[in-house]
């Protein structure tokens, strides 16, 4: 789960990620084209079916191809398969986005097509590749990490394009040059999580409400530390073995300060959620546990109970479980998704 919650929720060679609106010749042009065989039978699924979902709600289609080789200039490569694929040709606009990496070479390559240049600008195309992309594929996850890049720029996305947005050029050439070049090394190695300087101002809170604000100054701040007294002995040991990047915590930080204010609290026991509206989809609710030190929270039980969908809704995988209690006025549908 955890999408911007830190828990998103990738192999060496040449990785092709293709977004575009309205693709031609849909079924002649797999979603997931493994040419290296990089990917497991049921990775290549999930993520098949995940970038179908993506093509037939958002108008956005994500196509990933692996190569087995590196090739070379990088730039010239991208700006050539842009054009050889034809992406957001059809489209309302040009409206393709084309992501190579090339492991061998130790670079990636982001390529935008005009119409997507306002929503992902250079700078912004930049900061993904170097701060989420490339500390999954450090971690050699480059399966994760293709996953953790689609959930930032699906989120821009639904942040930045109109409803009613059809798209205005027509061109020869549908790349307008756009995009940023980043250098990855996949398999050097993730980086080693810092201790907190001053672990004791990020210690368990009176109330679920002040633990969840002081967790906000832990994603503002950027402290990847594992051992902090504001989560579970549970959490503290997913933690020790999860992937958190920069842009997962800004990713977080911007939803939690914008939706803090209408958090609900409820508390039975030793148990707490503080949730918030529910026709507020991209907020999902946080879960806490009191314990000797005070509010905990309880992100390990997040992972396994929250999922997120290919819009960055969130759901419960399941609806049988301790928390439940928070949500007595809410209806659950067959997935799991929340109704007033």
């Amino acid at each position: 789960m955890m999408k911007s919650l830190l828990i998103p929720r990738i192999i060496p060679w040449v990785l092709l990620l293709v977004f575009l609106v309205g693709c031609p010749n849909r079924q002649e042009l797999p979603l997931v084209d493994d040419r290296a065989g990089l990917f497991a039978p049921e990775r290549v699924e999930r993520l098949t079916a995940y970038h179908d979902r993506l093509l037939q709600d958002l108008g956005i289609h994500f196509h990933v191809n692996t190569l087995d080789q590196s090739p070379g200039d990088l730039d010239q490569l991208a700006v050539e398969l842009f054009e050889e694929l034809r992406l957001g040709e059809t489209t309302a606009g040009a409206r393709g986005v084309l992501l190579l990496v090339d492991p061998q070479g130790g670079q990636a390559r982001l390529e935008i097509g005009y119409d997507l240049e306002g929503i992902f600008p250079d700078g912004f195309v930049g900061y993904v590749e170097r701060e989420q992309m490339t500390p999954f594929f450090a971690a050699d996850r480059v399966a994760d990490g293709i996953e953790a890049t689609v959930e930032l720029l699906v989120g821009r996305a639904l942040g930045e394009v109109p409803a009613d947005y059809h798209g205005a050029v027509e061109l020869e050439h549908l790349s307008g040059g756009g995009g940023a070049r980043v250098d990855v090394a996949i398999g050097s190695g993730s980086a080693a999580k810092t201790v907190a300087e001053d672990r004791g101002r990020f210690a368990a809170q009176p109330t679920p409400r002040q633990t969840l604000e002081r967790y906000l100054e832990v994603l503002r701040t950027q402290v990847k530390d594992p051992e902090l007294g504001l989560y579970t002995p549970e959490t503290r040991a997913f933690f020790a073995k999860w992937l958190v990047t920069d842009a997962q915590q800004d990713n977080e930080r911007k939803t939690l300060e914008a939706n803090l204010p209408t958090a609900e609290e409820r508390i039975a026991g030793d148990l707490a959620v503080l949730r918030f509206p529910v026709d507020n989809r991209q907020a999902a609710p946080y879960l806490l546990r009191q314990s000797a030190e005070g509010w905990q929270l309880d992100m390990a039980a997040m992972s396994r109970l929250i999922g997120f969908n290919h819009k960055n809704q969130w759901f419960f995988r399941a609806v049988d479980h301790e928390f439940i209690f928070a949500f007595d006025d809410v209806k659950f549908d067959a997935n799991g998704f929340p109704y007033r």
